[in-house]
């Protein structure tokens, strides 16, 4: 076991902050979550408040590399492709990214339903503009939906989701949490964009390899 000393504060710290310092955090940690996926097809699975801290110049001392996950390239090239089947209406390009996701025995009724789920959370990067990372002002990042969504995967008989799914879905949620708690308002869809516009799928295996 090795270990170092980091110094940093806690996120809560920052909740009383100026605006642009909590934007600067949210930025940072975005960042640290999504640029090792979209460059290495590597993601940190568990970003709850005890596993990063906040350092002077507000980048990121990222903790406890205990839940990890390599995905395989068209794993990461699925998850743009359900970006672009929400953002242009393609239900076939929606369904093919499902199905590399891991999900099987898709019905019609399952993928309104898991489209239910990734509208929501897809939200921030559909509009050109700075927004809060939820706009309905829920306490909690997803409950609403996620109630609504396991009502309806329980009334068709449930869904036996991929480990991958779940390992992206709790980063994914965990981060919004944070950006909750931030009241950031970014251009989460220029984010994104900066990070896949010019992404080189293959390159990400030479990466890996």
């Amino acid at each position: 076991l090795t270990m170092d000393w980091l110094h940093g504060r806690k996120l809560l710290d920052f909740k009383g902050s100026n605006q642009e310092h909590r934007n600067q955090v949210a930025r940072n940690m975005f960042r640290a979550w999504y640029v090792p996926f979209y460059t290495y097809g590597i993601i940190h699975g568990d970003p709850h408040l005890g596993n990063y801290s906040v350092r002077e110049d507000f980048t990121i001392n990222l903790l406890d590399f205990g839940c990890i996950r390599v995905f395989p390239p068209a794993f990461v090239e699925s998850v743009i492709d359900l970006y672009k089947a929400l953002r242009d209406n393609d239900e076939s390009l929606a369904i093919a990214a499902y199905k590399t996701w891991g999900f099987k025995d898709l019905s019609k009724e399952l993928i309104e339903v898991l489209n239910i789920w990734a509208r929501f959370v897809y939200a921030p990067i559909m509009e050109d503009r700075v927004r809060p990372i939820e706009e309905t002002n829920a306490t909690a990042y997803g409950a609403e939906t996620a109630t609504k969504v396991h009502s309806e995967l329980k009334r068709l008989g449930g869904i036996t989701p991929p480990r991958e799914f779940v390992l992206m879905d709790r980063a994914t949620i965990g981060l919004g949490s944070v950006f909750l708690h931030l009241k950031a308002e970014i251009n989460w869809y220029k984010m994104f964009h900066e990070l896949v516009d010019d992404l080189d799928v293959k390159a990400i295996g030479s990466r890996q390899a």
